[in-house]
């Protein structure tokens, strides 16, 4: 997608990100930065404004009520729990809303996974699971390209507001939707997968007591 010509800073675009829980480093949807990147490739003069619920329904649900009294011209929602961001859906009227990560029914449009991930048992993120499958620890992780997906809700977002609507959707549940695979990433697949990706580098991935362990491996 080129740069959008209905995108101008004479008429800025305000895209509201409410974000479940940016503390959470584990197997998350939502990339903030792969977002941000992507809307200010595409849209000169939008601004993208984020709001952390730190995993609380509520304060997600009063911070709604701030992005539309900021005048948000569309909502791009990680739910804190899915069932209640409904009532949320129902509640915004004219203004669009994409659910990101995880569908909520009435949203304008989703862009998520094809089927949702158990979370890695036992590790606090991305970078332990794949430091532990490096380790021997586990075999394998399962990894969520959170960059396309974010990437992907950012054009669809920035796209519906310029009538430059993006195509390839499928329906789920009425909805919309734009679904990427979960990858179960082992050894082989670190560099291939998850680093490819710019999730993680090998950087992280081979450093203090993984290093030795990189090197047999061949990853660096």
């Amino acid at each position: 997608m080129s740069m959008l010509s209905g995108c101008t800073s004479l008429n800025p675009t305000v895209i509201a990100v409410l974000v479940a829980d940016e503390s959470a480093a584990l197997q998350r949807p939502l990339d903030l930065d792969a977002l941000e990147s992507r809307v200010e490739e595409i849209c000169d003069g939008c601004t993208v404004s984020v709001y952390d619920a730190g995993s609380d329904a509520d304060t997600q649900s009063d911070q709604l009520d701030q992005a539309l009294a900021a005048s948000a011209d569309v909502v791009i929602l990680e739910a804190v729990d899915p069932e209640l961001a409904e009532s949320l859906v129902q509640r915004v009227e004219e203004v669009p809303v994409l659910a990101i990560g995880t569908l909520v029914p009435g949203s304008d449009w989703f862009v998520g996974l094809t089927e949702p991930v158990e979370p890695a048992e036992g590790a606090d993120s991305d970078l332990e699971a794949a430091r532990e499958v490096i380790l021997r620890d586990r075999t394998s992780f399962t990894f969520v390209p959170a960059a396309q997906i974010s990437a992907k809700a950012a054009e669809v977002a920035v796209g519906e507001l310029v009538d430059e609507p993006v195509g390839g959707s499928v329906d789920t549940e009425g909805v919309p939707s734009w679904l990427y695979e979960p990858v179960e990433v082992n050894v082989q697949d670190l560099t291939s997968v998850v680093v490819a990706a710019g999730a993680l580098t090998l950087e992280e991935l081979c450093s203090g007591d993984t290093a030795k362990r990189c090197g047999k491996l061949g990853l660096v």
